[in-house]
């Protein structure tokens, strides 16, 4: 907490969105799980606390756990994404890992993100 510039006796409602996020995601990664479902992580944050959430997740999983995070904000966890499940109202669109996206596409994550979803 002293990292994160908070005081012990804090209560969470009176946090702001981003703080409340970085507390209960270290709260999350604490526990020695097989799998984490993080819905949103980074979701309204600010760019410094979304670095700091994904630095959180990458540093401190189990090498035998899986993380599964659902986020609209492609372009800010790509660079930690293995394998990726674009789902559109309900239904799987497409299953891949990261790097057949970028060989067969020619495309990041991303771009092909906007391809598949774009209205």
């Amino acid at each position: 907490f002293q990292r994160l510039d908070i005081k012990s006796d804090a209560r969470l409602k009176t946090m702001s969105k981003g703080t409340k996020e970085k507390v209960q995601l270290i709260l999350v990664m604490s526990r020695d799980a097989s799998l984490y479902l993080l819905d949103e992580p980074i979701g309204g944050v600010d760019p410094a606390a979304r670095d700091y959430i994904l630095n959180t997740i990458i540093s401190n999983y189990s090498e035998n756990a899986t993380v599964m995070i659902s986020t609209h904000l492609i372009s800010d966890v790509e660079r930690i994404l293995d394998d990726i499940i674009f789902i559109n109202q309900g239904s799987i669109a497409l299953v891949s890992s990261v790097e057949e996206i970028r060989e067969k596409n020619n495309k990041s994550v991303d771009e092909l993100f906007r391809e598949v979803f774009r209205c």
